[in-house]
């Protein structure tokens, strides 16, 4: 449903003006149908990819495609509904009336889009705030709006952009529901997100850009190569730590306060010798094994060993919108 082949897309910065390039020859695929996450540490290339991907920029090489269409010409863009990552909601307008007004912006007649307003309003969990002015809606609620004005024009696509971003665990638990039952209706979900467990939880496929790159792109299962890992509890003498991370080749959490010389300790070791090395030590030493279980990495864990140290030197993934006439992406 969205193709991507060669995406080059920057901005000029600067007093000279000098041409920065945010995502250096993107390609992938989103399945139709499917629920794809989009992952990347700040300044990946993120918000850029989707802002090429709903006509806000044009890239400076490469095409991206929806549904067949080129991006940002009016065949693409009434397949789309998109929840950009700060949405502006006029703050005076009251739920229905907001819903409304989207509706008209995409053409709709005034019974349809009143139907859909309330239809709407009611799946999102706003049915009862229909009627509150915006400015009275918290976070999760301004959230579940986005959501539904996305949704006005009955879009086959759905681009969000952080739609998780700031949501407490009931408010994220909440959304999640509401991205999945897209899949349920048949629609294609691209969207973003740092909230890797929900990516996990919702998305059957995964694309994840690396400077600029994709360094992977397929199912989520298929992201850590089918590898487990062996999570092993135990508790031990204190004075034993050192020696057991040492045999077991990876770092123990300490999950119990000291008592008597002793705590209890986790530790995930990527092999079978590591972690029988670190068994046979701790009974040897008057230790006890508390539990032994195999388990593959979740994504998390995953996209930290091969990502998270270049956080850390990472740029932020903005850029100005194109002016009318020029040709800058963001």
């Amino acid at each position: 449903m969205i193709r991507v082949e060669d995406l080059r897309a920057g901005y000029p910065t600067g007093f000279r003006r000098v041409w920065r390039e945010i995502l250096s020859g993107v390609s992938f695929e989103v399945p139709k149908g499917s629920i794809t996450g989009y992952l990347g540490v700040n300044g990946a290339g993120k918000t850029t990819t989707i802002k090429v991907l709903v006509g806000i920029n044009s890239p400076s090489g490469g095409k991206a495609t929806i549904g067949g269409n080129a991006t940002g010409t009016p065949a693409a863009q009434r397949l789309l509904g998109y929840f950009p990552e700060a949405p502006f909601f006029y703050d005076s307008l009251n739920g229905r009336e907001l819903l409304d007004f989207y509706g008209k912006l995409a053409g709709m007649e005034r019974s349809e889009r009143q139907s859909r307003a309330e239809l709407l309003l009611d799946e999102v969990g706003l049915g009862e705030a229909k009627e509150v002015p915006v400015k009275g809606y918290s976070k999760g609620m301004r959230q579940r709006l986005g959501l539904a004005q996305a949704l006005v024009a009955d879009p086959q696509v759905l681009i969000l952009d952080e739609p998780l971003d700031g949501l407490d665990p009931m408010g994220r638990l909440h959304l999640r529901s509401l991205i999945e039952r897209q899949r349920e209706a048949g629609r294609t979900v691209f969207f973003s997100s740092h909230v890797l467990s929900d990516v996990e939880a919702v998305s059957d496929h995964l694309v994840v850009l690396d400077g600029g790159k994709v360094a992977y792109a397929g199912t989520t299962e298929g992201i850590s190569g089918g590898e487990e890992r062996i999570d092993v509890e135990v508790e031990a003498p204190i004075a034993m730590r050192e020696a057991l991370e040492t045999l077991a080749g990876t770092t123990l959490e300490q999950k119990s306060a000291p008592e008597d010389g002793r705590c209890r300790y986790e530790a995930l070791c990527s092999d079978n010798a590591g972690a029988d090395a670190l068994v046979k030590a701790v009974l040897e030493g008057e230790g006890l094994l508390l539990s032994y279980s195999r388990r593959r990495k979740n994504l998390e864990e995953e996209f930290l060993a091969r990502f998270g140290e270049q956080d850390k030197k990472s740029t932020p993934d903005e850029a100005p919108a194109a002016p009318a006439g020029e040709e800058v992406a963001s």
